[in-house]
């Protein structure tokens, strides 16, 4: 759960024992829940006598570990918890390392895309009836709600105007943002259930009748393939069925050991498709980690987990699917950054006018590539809006920079851009 939530992760590590099956699924698990920031902190540099070389062994094992997966450490320490070596201070023993102690390092992290930034998204937790109105209850879990937006509830569609935002025994507020407990209320009279999802009509989460998804399985039992289960997203529960076992993976080793499966085993990962009984709204993890991950009960038991990879919908096929560039956008210590790599399937790209307003201030983003077709796409969208574009390949994969000087006119009249 914390995991699941986090935005920086430390993975420790015994200097005399270097990296083990568990300090492998621990960094998996940290690529599979998608947390962007990593610090790795060598420990027990005491007992190899504070030896540089000890550390360098260990540093580049890690750091070889760690890229297959898709992390880069931000830092690697060499720490001593029982001496204090390089935990809240620097240390003279090691001399040789250069960087900054354990509590410093965290001090320079922020987080990595604020969910503000992002579409509404607020599941309904349950609805209260009061003498003259209904209340829907939930947590605002992205972006924001207002009195008067008009509003759209996921998987149904019904549609409402907002009449008041509260709070238990509070004035009635204008709007509430990311993290706040609140009830709506609306103009007009509905009747919707737990488990919808409130956002704005223009930008509502698919619904899903299939889900793609990457799992790691903790269940005493197999996850069998035609296995019936219970997966709860946000506040929603829906059967499912296990209709596909892409890949079957060992989780410390990253090795494929079965495609096509009829099983996953405890401890193992693998990527799946869920078919669920009925639609429910849902998000792919990297456009809205907070609608992008789910658990999975066996029975009375929680016995998996994962994230949303790909969502499918009635007529869906192949369709080709719009990415909210801004929306992906992710802030690290060394500039903006968007992952594409994972994207799989014909797609186009839209921009919001405040996504190139930010580059004509002077910002940079970096955008990691999967496809030949995708930096098509990505030199048009470039040519379209007067924005500068370098490539480069390297050990990561191909990636091309994005960035532009004055003003683009729609930027500055605040209209919306199309799709490219």
């Amino acid at each position: 759960t914390g995991a699941s939530t986090a935005n920086l992760a430390i993975i420790l590590i015994d200097a005399r024992r270097g990296v083990l099956t568990q300090t492998k699924r621990h960094a998996y698990l940290a690529s599979l829940v998608g947390i962007p920031h990593l610090v790795v902190a060598v420990n027990k540099m005491d007992l190899v006598g504070y030896r540089r070389d000890r550390f360098e062994e260990v540093e580049e094992e890690i750091r070889g570990f760690l890229l297959s997966v898709g992390l880069v450490p931000s830092y690697v320490i060499p720490i001593s918890a029982r001496e204090g070596d390089n935990v809240a201070s620097s240390s003279e023993r090691t001399a040789w390392y250069k960087g900054p102690a354990l509590l410093a390092s965290l001090d320079s992290f922020s987080p990595a895309r604020e969910i503000s930034g992002l579409p509404l998204r607020l599941p309904v937790q349950d609805v209260y009836v009061e003498t003259g109105k209904r209340i829907y209850a939930g947590r605002v879990e992205s972006g924001a709600v207002r009195t008067g937006d008009r509003l759209v509830f996921s998987p149904s569609g019904k549609k409402a105007v907002v009449r008041s935002v509260e709070k238990w025994k509070e004035p009635a507020l204008r709007e509430a943002s990311a993290g706040e407990c609140v009830g709506i209320t609306f103009t007009e009279e509905l009747f919707v259930e737990r488990g919808e999802v409130l956002s704005e009509a223009e930008d509502a989460p698919p619904s899903a009748r299939e889900i793609e998804a990457s799992l790691f399985w903790l269940g005493n039992s197999p996850l069998r393939l035609s296995g019936r289960y219970v997966l709860k997203l946000a506040t929603a529960e829906v059967d499912v069925v296990v209709s596909a076992i892409t890949e079957r993976i060992d989780s410390s080793s990253l090795e494929v050991i079965e495609r096509h499966a009829g099983r996953v085993e405890n401890l193992e990962t693998a990527n799946v498709t869920f078919s669920l009984q009925h639609p429910v709204a849902a998000d792919p993890f990297e456009e809205n980690p907070r609608m992008g991950r789910f658990v999975v009960a066996d029975g009375e038991f929680v016995a998996g987990g994962g994230i949303v990879r790909k969502v499918l919908s009635d007529g869906f096929g192949g369709r080709t699917r719009v990415v909210r560039l801004h929306a992906r956008m992710m802030t690290e210590p060394d500039g903006n950054f968007i992952d594409l790599s994972r994207e799989s399937g014909p797609v186009e790209f839209e921009v919001s006018p405040g996504f190139v307003a930010r580059l004509g201030e002077g910002e940079k983003v970096a955008i990691r590539l999967r496809t030949a077709d995708q930096l098509e796409r990505i030199s048009r969208l470039a040519f379209g809006y007067e924005l500068g574009m370098t490539f480069r390949r390297g050990p990561e994969g191909a990636r091309v920079v994005l960035s532009r000087e004055g003003e683009h006119p729609a930027a500055a009249t605040g209209e919306e851009f199309p799709v490219i």
